[in-house]
């Protein structure tokens, strides 16, 4: 059975958008599910915490490249414009698309409040400043990973 170079490109889009998904919002829960607490609580050095909080931040940046190009072609292929204002499966995917950003520029700010308190060495304060955003990115992740299985279904 040979698959069509189309098909073929639309399957390996679902598969790496769905790898890297995983591998994100995974990242974000785990930074503020476990990371932000032990540094909170004076558990973590600012090496650790700076470290994670750049691991985060480099996923996040390269996942915005994976996600523009797979999230785009598979748009494109699967619903074309007037498909992506037909309701519910275009507005799933509407709604993530904003959910994504919305959950990247979250990401990218606790990075950066993270970073202005580590310049300093305050570690505590870090995951403080850094703690709202990352807990509210993980809850937007979770919300995301569902509408994905809700379109996958």
């Amino acid at each position: 059975m040979q698959v069509a170079p189309m098909q073929a490109a639309l399957t390996a889009a679902y598969v790496f958008h769905t790898l890297f998904a995983g591998l994100w919002v995974g990242a974000v829960v785990l930074t503020a599910w476990k990371v932000i607490p032990l540094a909170r609580d004076g558990d973590a050095s600012s090496e650790l915490l700076g470290g994670v909080v750049s691991g985060v931040s480099t996923i996040t940046r390269i996942g915005a490249l994976v996600f523009l190009a797979t999230g785009g072609h598979m748009a494109a292929t699967v619903y074309g414009a007037e498909g992506l204002f037909a309701p519910p499966r275009g507005h799933v995917v509407l709604t993530m698309l904003a959910l994504w950003v919305v959950m990247t520029g979250l990401v990218e700010v606790g990075g950066s409040r993270a970073r202005s308190a580590l310049e300093q060495n305050k570690v505590r304060t870090a995951a403080r400043d850094a703690g709202t955003f990352y807990n509210a990115a993980a809850a937007i992740g979770f919300v995301l990973l569902v509408l994905g299985g809700y379109l996958a279904a």
